[in-house]
């Protein structure tokens, strides 16, 4: 019963001064954290001090693997993001080549072809490019 009292005193205790920082368990260090964490799961369940501290323990080891993995993951979102931006550059790219070899085409085809089929293939370029916008993936005539 004392030992229990003491516990709680502890527990008390140590949230209070959590709740005296301001942002209550974000301000607790992992040590902290987790002796807080096992006091309070020795009390619900009655463990005895070799249980408490065994669950200290895998309490500090889950908490420092979750940071290591909240800074691999943080990592790994800067790499996504310096990927997407190298991705954006290269589709920019691409839609510029497509640009000028249409244009070039054109320049092309203005050699070949009359003022008037010109015109008139230019119309028939406007007409497929309307049919691809309607978004059913068909040529519309």
């Amino acid at each position: 019963m004392k030992k229990m009292i003491t516990v709680l005193f502890l527990a008390l205790g140590l949230s209070t001064f959590a709740q005296e920082r301001g942002e209550g368990r974000k301000d607790l260090s992992s040590e902290e954290m987790a002796t807080l964490s096992a006091k309070r799961l020795a009390m619900q369940l009655d463990l005895n001090e070799d249980q408490e501290m065994k669950l200290k323990t895998l309490y500090m080891t889950r908490m420092e693997n979750m940071k290591e993995g909240r800074e691999e993951n943080a990592e790994k979102r800067a790499e996504m993001m310096e990927k997407r931006e190298e991705m954006k550059e290269k589709r920019e790219e691409m839609r510029e080549k497509r640009e000028n070899e249409s244009e070039e085409m054109k320049t092309e085809l203005q050699k070949i072809l009359t003022a008037e089929q010109f015109q008139k293939w230019e119309q028939l370029q406007e007409k497929r490019r309307k049919g691809r916008r309607s978004g059913n993936g068909r040529i519309r005539n």
